[in-house]
């Protein structure tokens, strides 16, 4: 199974027939897989060019300037820096500490993180040494918001729901932007099956946009294989896709009609070195996570809802639930 792609533009700019066209394929490649490669949609190609740039600028900074910036480990959304092993998604699936047989496992990444303009509730926190950097990644925060509501309107049709049902559920803003940085290592830190760049997990929020660069590493599901823990590469082809995902919230609310799409980041092609070391060159990527307001519920909708199909989850809020899950990830009791 290879990944499909969709062109946005009949949806953006094409009759209500093209746009109904291009909604039934979206919702196609989602129920299916669980991702879609999307080209000509609203991002320009220039944030997608300068949301990487941005974050190989960060984090080349000092560890004593994006220690200022630091992000408390806890059950709330994330703020400002991350370092090297404090996200585990490992914890986020059984079968990953099965395979673990026990022992300690980690991600190796390292990432900043944002939250909607002039957010109360959780501050953002931004580098005092990088003055651009704020406004770009507020600028592209906007930017990508806007996309994921063309988005969810297009979803929305593609499963007959009536225009606004899901849209509504996503205000006020508490998506999260994120800038990811994973270092160069060695092949066979990864051989020995503990650690990865991240390791298979589902997002938290209603879809991610994802934006990479060209070094590869990214693998999705294949659902089609028949067994579990298989995967298939998802490498960027061109410069102005982005590549969308369902995550956890939709799930929830289609009562598992659309699934989230499990993924990880492992092992590129490793570039071999001189000395005959395999090794895995540094890969940053940028995703927008779009979530519900944070007092919504993600329980499933009464559409989705029948006596053949009984509710699969319990309702709680999509504040609530991204609490419950970045305790497990944060490994944070209480």
């Amino acid at each position: 199974m290879t990944l499909r792609t969709v062109d946005f533009s009949g949806f953006l700019h094409g009759t209500e027939e093209q746009r109904r066209q291009v909604a039934a394929e979206l919702v196609d490649c989602l129920k299916s897989l669980g991702f879609v490669r999307l080209i000509n949609h609203e991002v320009p190609e220039k944030t997608i060019e300068g949301l990487l740039e941005q974050s190989k600028r960060f984090f080349t900074l000092p560890t004593s300037e994006k220690v200022k910036i630091a992000n408390d480990p806890g059950p709330h959304p994330q703020r400002g820096w991350s370092r090297i092993g404090m996200e585990q998604t490992a914890k986020l699936r059984e079968e990953n500490l099965a395979e673990a047989a026990g022992r300690e496992v980690s991600d190796k990444k390292e990432h900043f993180d944002a939250g909607p303009l002039g957010d109360e509730q959780y501050p953002n926190k931004w580098p005092e040494s990088m003055p651009d950097f704020q406004p770009f990644v507020q600028e592209s925060y906007q930017i990508c918001q806007r996309t994921c509501f063309q988005i969810i309107s297009a979803i929305e049709l593609g499963l007959g729901l009536q225009a606004g049902r899901l849209t509504q559920c996503c205000q006020p803003a508490a998506s999260e932007i994120r800038l990811l940085y994973y270092p160069p290592t060695t092949k066979n830190l990864f051989d020995e099956g503990l650690k990865k760049r991240a390791w298979p997990h589902t997002d938290l929020g209603i879809i991610t946009l994802l934006f990479q660069d060209m070094v590869g590493g990214l693998e999705v599901e294949d659902r089609a294989a028949g067994k579990p823990r298989s995967f298939i590469p998802v490498k960027r082809v061109s410069p102005n896709e982005m590549i969308v995902n369902t995550s956890d919230s939709l799930q929830r609310w289609t009562n598992n009609v659309i699934r989230a799409g499990l993924h990880q980041v492992t092992a590129p092609d490793a570039a071999k070195l001189s000395n005959g070391v395999d090794m895995l060159p540094a890969r940053c990527s940028s995703v927008f996570f779009f979530k519900a307001g944070r007092d919504t519920s993600v329980g499933p909708l009464p559409e989705f809802v029948t006596e053949d199909r009984p509710a699969a989850f319990e309702d709680m809020t999509a504040l609530q639930y991204q609490q419950l899950k970045t305790r497990i990830l944060h490994g944070v009791e209480g």
